[in-house]
């Protein structure tokens, strides 16, 4: 019985309050736009759908808190917000950029007329 008392002091949670509840939610978003690895494949695998939710999901919070929050904590919403909102705009940009530049490779190749050794031209 002390045991298991002992293991939960060393293990112990600190209390939530909406700073901490926010940095977790901020985080988590973070970690999605910078990729997660895949641990059967390695590759990174980013999950925009999910970085979207949880801005929205800040957003939500944002308009429900207002006038409720103490000073540092409206600055911390606002500035984390729109950290996770840039990030998420370069997120989707690149990722327009990298689909536009493969469909000009693609184009581009099969513009390319190739070589028939059998019906030289």
């Amino acid at each position: 019985m002390e045991e298991n008392t002992a293991q939960a002091e060393s293990q112990q949670i600190p209390p939530v309050d909406f700073m901490s509840y926010l940095a977790n939610l901020v985080e988590t978003g973070r970690l999605y736009l910078e990729g997660i690895p895949n641990p059967e494949t390695d590759e990174v695998v980013t999950n925009l759908p999910l970085v979207k939710h949880i801005i929205d999901t800040i957003e939500m919070l944002e308009q429900k808190t207002q006038g409720n929050l103490t000073a540092p904590e409206a600055n911390f919403l606002s500035n984390t917000l729109y950290e996770l909102r840039m990030g998420y705009v370069r997120a989707v940009n690149r990722q327009e950029t990298a689909a536009q530049k493969e469909k000009s490779t693609e184009k581009t190749e099969e513009e390319t007329p190739t070589e028939n050794p059998e019906n030289p031209s």
